[in-house]
């Protein structure tokens, strides 16, 4: 098995997303502690944007819900802020590996923090994609 498997579950797209942030948490984490010289690698999150794939496919809980929370979702070009003003830093921003939202450090859960858990999924991530995991 691959993945993660709803096969046998109940599937819920709301657990779905929050596990697919936790995983690009981890890969970041330990992405972060490998890469070549000069390198830096970054979780950048730009909020609830208007207009978005997880908008428009909502279902259940979060399609009742959207229309209330769109009078404080940002535009595309709120959203993205973040990951452009960690690419174009003149000094690269601490923490390396680190979640940041409104340009700023966040504080990601436990589990995200977890090192472990981190270089598993950055090895099964690139084991799956078929390539050789940086050194």
């Amino acid at each position: 098995m691959a993945g993660t498997s709803w096969r046998h579950r109940f599937y819920s797209r709301i657990h779905v997303y929050g596990t697919s942030k936790l995983l690009s948490l981890l890969a970041t984490r330990e992405l972060a502690r490998r890469p070549p010289a000069g390198m830096r690698a970054y979780n950048a999150d730009p909020g609830m944007v208007r207009g978005t794939a997880v908008n428009r496919s909502a279902g259940g809980l979060m399609r009742l819900t959207a229309p209330l929370t769109r009078p404080w979702s940002r535009t595309v070009g709120e959203g993205a802020r973040t990951p452009l003003a960690l690419a174009v830093a003149d000094t690269p921003p601490e923490p390396n590996g680190g979640s940041f939202s409104d340009s700023r450090p966040g504080s990601p859960s436990a589990l995200a923090g977890d090192d472990g858990l981190a270089r598993l999924v950055y090895e099964r991530t690139a084991l799956l994609l078929g390539t050789a995991p940086l050194a």
